[in-house]
């Protein structure tokens, strides 16, 4: 296995954002590196702007058959690609040269495991740690932060092949929505550090999701996906407590979410 970085990337309809994250690839890593694209059979036409990329040799699109969903389609790619450091990035991204430092910085220490801050387009920078939804986590959170595990976007995710063959790879359990979560839940389980990186990602969000789905279809995913979590790996006490602390948190914050989520999560339980 070579110390190349294999940069894997889901694409479904993202049209030239794909394209844009990329070129900004090729435009500014330096590093010894691939790109594996797998396409969830994009309908848009991602995949003409990109067909250029392929007289590249270091990138590679796999044309899937039919959409096998986030997890399933990361771990396909995977399989074709050659890189003992794995990156793990989201089509609605860019990179900057930055990059390249991170890189060295992984490939030094490949033991732990490594997130990228998101720049969002109006400046705001995203991907700050957040606890595990779990009671432990969320008392942890306000009284005593240090002692919460944390968990993060899976836009981009840094990880050597041996540990993410480790812990099972992405889990397939969902088909969108919260591969993220069971992913570092599961880093926890093992004992395996999670690190922030100092090299912004640019990252315009929605992606592929935003343009198939409503908001109200895209919370019926987040709810089912969630809940499979819980029934993986907790007791419905736990389900049912932390559903209800989100639905206060809203009450106080944003009251008008609240129909919308409890439609959602009545809709979710249905399918």
């Amino acid at each position: 296995m070579s110390g190349k970085i294999s940069i894997i990337i889901v694409n479904y309809n993202t049209g030239s954002l794909l394209r844009n994250c990329l070129k900004s690839i090729q435009d500014t890593i330096t590093v010894d590196y691939e790109v594996i694209v797998a396409d969830n059979a994009s309908t848009d036409e991602s995949l003409r702007l990109c067909s250029d990329f392929e007289l590249d040799s270091r990138f590679k699109i796999l044309r899937l058959e039919s959409n096998v969903g986030f997890a399933r389609a990361n771990n396909i790619a995977v399989d074709s690609s050659t890189g003992s450091i794995l990156h793990f990035l989201n089509p609605d991204t860019e990179v900057s040269a930055d990059l390249n430092r991170d890189y060295e910085t992984v490939t030094a220490a490949p033991d732990d495991v490594y997130v990228n801050p998101l720049l969002n387009p109006d400046g705001t920078v995203e991907n700050r740690p957040k606890p595990l939804p779990l009671i432990r986590d969320m008392f942890f959170w306000y009284f005593c932060r240090k002692k919460a595990r944390k968990w993060y976007k899976g836009a981009s995710v840094i990880i050597s092949r041996d540990n993410f063959e480790k812990i099972g790879r992405w889990s397939e359990d969902y088909f969108m929505y919260t591969e993220d979560l069971d992913l570092f839940y599961t880093l926890w389980r093992y004992g395996i550090r999670v690190t922030p990186l100092s090299s912004t990602i640019f990252h315009y969000g929605g992606g592929s999701s935003s343009r198939r789905w409503t908001d109200l279809e895209r919370e019926v995913m987040v709810q089912r996906s969630t809940r499979i979590f819980y029934q993986k790996y907790f007791s419905k006490f736990q389900y049912v407590a932390i559903k209800l602390y989100f639905i206060f948190h809203y009450l106080l914050k944003n009251p008008r979410r609240v129909p919308g989520d409890i439609k959602a999560w009545r809709l979710s339980r249905n399918q």
